[in-house]
C-alpha cells in the first residue's frame, strides 16, 4: 500500500484510478512527441522507465461540482476525481499539502502601491524551491513551518519559476498559498509573468526538466494542459500581472524598452494586454497582430535584454523610460548574473543572480528608500561594489564566449605596427547567451608572438561610459591570448598555457590570473574564425583587486625581492622547464608590492616558451648551454642549501595536488592530461634525488 492519503469528508466517496504503465512509457514518450507536439524542439535524450524516485503535482481542475486531480508517486500515475464537498485536503507523502476547500483566490488588479516600507524581490527561481524557501526563511519573509512572517511589506516574485529545475509545482503551490496568507496580514505577494511562464502556457516546452516530461508520458498529456483553463494553478498564473510600480519602483521581469515605452501604454494597461491576448494563446495569432507581437517579441516586457548593449541604449535613454513611466528605477530579472547587479547608475538593477544553477542566491531588499542585497545566509549587504569587466567574466559560470566584430584582416596583416581598430565586443554566457555589448578599439600586442604567430595577442580598449554604464569598473583593458596558427592543433599548446596560469595559483595565491574563454571573430557579419583561448589580468586589474602597487621603475636585483615567493618562482620555472624570463631585464615577470608583504614580490607570466608547453617556435635563448627548451636548466639566481631543501620538500609535498590538478583540466583531452602529468612526474622524480638534482644545478 502506498504511504499516501487523500483526505475528504465522510460520505461520498472518491473514484480513484491508478495508471501502472506495464507498458514501455519509451514508446508512450516518443508517440507523445509525435502526436501531439509535445516538444516544440529536440530534448535531452531520457529514459522513460518507471522511476521509483519520481514524484510530481499535484494538478488539480475545477470541473463544476468536482475536483479532478493527478498526480505522481514513486513512478505511478493517479488519477483522482473527488466531490467538491466531500474534499477537505490532499496529502501525499513527497508532494505540497493543499487545502482542497480553500482552491479560490483573489486576482489582483491594482498595478502601483505607495507608503511600503519593506520590500524584498527574487527572480529567476526555475524550479529551485529549496534555495528560495532558505532566502525567505533566512529574511524572515516566512517562518521555519513556511507560514508568511513578513507582516505588511511585499514580496515580489519578477517571474521564471518553470523549467530547467525539478521543484516547479512545490514553488507554484507555496506561492499559491503565501499570497493568501500575506493577503490576510495587510501585505502582498506579487508573483509576476516571466517569459517561461507564457512560454509554458502556451505550450512552447523546450526547457522542462525531464520529470516534467515523465509526468506528461505517464498521462498522455502534453506538459501545458496540465495548466489548461480549469486548472487552479493554470487559472492562477494567467491571471499574474507583467509589471507592477512599488514605492515607485517598477519591478518586470525583462524590462521596458524604448519601443514599448513609446507606445504609450501604461502600466494597468500593459498587463491587461498580457492577460487578454497574451497568456494561453497561439504564437501565429499574436505575431498576426503588431501591438501583440511587440509586447511578445524581444522588446516585451518579458524577453528584453537591450540594457546590456549599451551600443543601443544609454544613460538619457535609461533616463527617458523612467521619467515616461514616472519611476525612479526599474527591477529585472531575465538576464543571469552571478549576484544582483546595479547598472546605469543602479538606475537599472538585474536580480536574476542564478538561483537557476541550484548553489546559492541573493535577495533584493529595499527599506526606508535604500536597496540592499540579502544572501542565502541571512546576511545583508549594499548593493554591490563596481567590478571589473575581468572580474565579471573570471566569475561566470561554464565558459563564456567573447564575440569581437572588428577588421580581423587588417589587425593580422598589420600586427607589428600595433595599430588600433575600431572593434565591438560582445560577451556570451555559456549557452550563447548575450550579456553586454561594448563598443571599443582592438590591437595587437606581444613582443615575440606578434611576428611568429599568425594570430597576435589582442589588447583591447573599452568605453569607460559604457563601463560605468553597466555598474562596472573604469579599468577599460582586456588582454587576450588566442592560439597562435590557424589549426586546431594548437589549441593544445594555448590550453597548456592557460594550464600553467591557474597550476602557478597553487604555488602562490598571490598570482596572476587568467580566464579561459571561446573567441569567435567576426568581420562583416561573417565569423571569420572560432576557437578557445584565454585572458591574462592586466596590471592595472591586478593591482585594483589586491591593493598592490606595480612597480615599474628602477632596477630590481633578485636579492631584494621577497624570498620564498622568489623561491617558489625559480622551481615552478625549472618545473614547466621554462628560462624564458630575466629579473634583471624585467622579461615576462611582473613585480608588485604587496600590503603586509615587506619586500617586492615577483610574479611570473607569458609561459609560451616553456618546454612543458611545447611550442614549435620556442627554442631556448643561445646563451643558455642547453638545445631545446624541454632540457630543464635553472638560471643564474643562487639558493643555499637549507631554502633548497625547503623548497624539495614543498614541491614534494603538492605532487598529489599537481597531479590531481592535471586530471581537472577536462578542457583538454585525455591524452594531453597524461602527457602533461608525466612531464611533470619528471620532476617530481627529479625532486626524489636531490642531492644528485643539487649537483646538476650547481653545474
Amino acid at each position: 500500500m502506498l504511504p499516501l492519503s487523500l483526505e475528504r469528508r465522510p460520505g461520498l466517496p472518491s473514484v480513484k484510478k491508478s495508471y501502472l504503465k506495464k507498458f514501455s512509457l519509451v514508446f508512450t514518450a516518443i508517440l507523445l512527441c509525435i502526436t501531439t507536439e509535445c516538444l516544440k524542439s529536440a530534448s535531452p535524450a531520457m529514459d522513460f522507465k518507471i522511476n521509483p524516485n519520481m514524484y510530481d503535482g499535484p494538478y488539480i481542475f475545477d470541473e463544476g461540482d468536482s475536483l479532478h486531480i493527478q498526480y505522481v508517486v514513486a513512478g505511478i500515475g493517479h488519477d483522482t476525481l473527488i466531490a467538491k464537498s466531500e474534499a477537505s485536503g490532499f496529502r501525499i507523502e513527497s508532494l505540497p499539502f493543499i487545502d482542497l476547500q480553500d482552491l479560490d483566490y483573489e486576482i489582483e488588479k491594482q498595478a502601483s502601491f505607495k507608503g511600503v516600507n519593506k520590500v524584498i524581490a527574487l527572480s529567476d527561481v526555475h524550479g529551485q524551491y529549496d534555495i528560495m524557501r532558505t532566502l525567505l526563511q533566512n529574511h524572515q519573509v516566512i517562518d521555519q513551518s513556511g507560514t508568511w512572517s513578513f507582516g505588511e511589506h511585499h514580496l515580489i516574485i519578477v517571474g521564471d519559476n518553470f523549467d530547467r529545475g525539478p521543484k516547479v509545482m512545490d514553488i507554484l503551490w507555496f506561492l499559491f498559498k503565501l499570497q493568501k496568507q500575506a493577503n490576510k496580514a495587510g501585505g502582498r505577494v506579487h508573483v509576476l509573468l516571466g517569459n517561461h511562464e507564457i512560454m509554458v502556457l502556451n505550450g512552447d516546452l523546450r526547457y522542462l526538466h525531464r520529470k516534467y516530461l515523465y509526468s506528461s508520458a505517464v498521462f498522455k498529456t502534453r506538459y501545458d494542459q496540465f495548466f489548461r483553463k480549469g486548472s487552479i494553478l493554470g487559472d492562477w498564473i494567467a491571471d499574474h500581472q507583467a509589471m507592477v510600480s512599488v514605492n515607485q519602483r517598477l519591478f518586470v521581469h525583462a524590462g521596458m524598452s524604448p519601443t514599448i515605452v513609446r507606445m504609450e501604454a501604461s502600466i494597468e494597461e500593459i498587463n491587461q494586454i498580457f492577460s487578454d491576448s497574451l497568456v494561453r494563446q497561439d504564437d501565429s495569432g499574436i505575431l498576426e497582430d503588431s501591438i501583440k507581437a511587440a509586447y511578445y517579441m524581444e522588446e516585451g516586457p518579458l524577453w528584453y535584454r537591450g540594457y546590456f548593449d549599451t551600443t543601443a541604449i544609454s544613460f538619457s535613454s535609461i533616463d527617458s523610460i523612467l521619467i515616461s513611466l514616472n519611476q525612479k528605477n526599474i527591477i529585472v530579472g531575465h538576464t543571469s548574473q552571478n549576484r544582483i547587479l546595479p547598472l546605469y547608475d543602479s538606475k537599472v538593477i538585474v536580480i536574476d543572480c542564478s538561483i537557476k544553477l541550484g548553489k546559492t542566491g541573493q535577495i533584493l531588499i529595499l527599506e526606508n528608500d535604500h536597496f540592499t542585497v540579502g544572501h542565502l545566509d541571512g546576511m545583508v549587504t549594499e548593493l554591490p561594489e563596481q567590478q571589473t569587466l575581468f572580474d565579471y567574466i573570471y566569475n561566470l559560470q561554464g565558459l563564456p564566449k567573447l564575440e569581437i566584430t572588428t577588421d580581423v584582416k587588417r589587425i593580422i596583416n598589420r600586427k607589428g605596427k600595433e595599430e588600433y581598430e575600431p572593434a565591438i565586443l560582445k560577451l556570451k554566457d555559456k549557452d550563447d547567451l548575450n550579456l553586454f555589448t561594448f563598443s571599443g578599439k582592438a590591437r595587437a600586442r606581444g613582443e615575440m608572438r606578434k611576428n611568429v604567430c599568425w594570430f597576435p595577442p589582442v589588447k583591447f580598449d573599452l568605453s569607460k561610459v559604457q563601463l560605468q554604464a553597466y555598474g562596472l569598473s573604469h579599468i577599460d583593458k582586456l588582454k587576450m591570448v588566442f592560439r597562435c596558427r590557424d589549426r586546431s592543433s594548437d589549441d593544445i599548446y594555448n590550453a597548456r598555457e592557460f594550464f600553467l596560469y591557474d597550476l602557478y595559483h597553487i604555488i602562490d595565491t598571490n598570482s596572476i590570473r587568467a580566464r579561459r574563454v571561446n573567441f569567435s571573430l567576426v568581420e562583416r557579419a561573417k565569423e571569420k574564425y572560432s576557437f578557445a583561448g584565454f585572458l591574462v589580468e592586466d596590471e592595472e586589474e591586478y593591482a585594483n583587486r589586491k591593493n598592490a602597487i606595480i612597480v615599474e621603475s628602477g632596477t630590481i636585483r633578485a636579492g631584494a625581492l621577497e624570498r620564498e615567493p622568489f623561491l617558489k618562482l625559480i622551481f615552478f620555472q625549472y618545473m614547466i622547464a621554462n628560462t624564458d624570463w630575466s629579473i634583471a631585464n624585467k622579461h615576462n615577470i611582473e613585480f608588485v608590492k604587496l600590503p603586509g608583504i615587506q619586500r617586492v614580490v615577483a610574479l611570473p607570466y607569458d609561459f609560451d616558451y616553456a618546454g612543458f608547453v611545447g611550442q614549435s617556435y620556442a627554442v631556448p635563448h643561445s646563451s643558455l648551454p642547453i638545445e631545446s627548451v624541454h632540457q630543464r636548466h635553472f638560471l643564474n639566481y643562487k639558493i643555499s642549501d637549507e631554502e633548497f631543501d625547503r623548497m624539495v620538500e614543498f614541491y614534494r609535498s603538492l605532487e598529489s595536488d599537481i597531479y590531481k590538478f592535471c586530471d581537472e583540466a577536462t578542457y583538454m583531452d585525455e591524452k594531453s592530461r597524461t602527457q602533461n602529468k608525466n612531464y611533470l612526474g619528471k620532476f617530481f622524480n627529479l625532486l626524489r634525488e636531490p642531492d644528485k638534482l643539487k649537483k646538476q644545478i650547481a653545474k
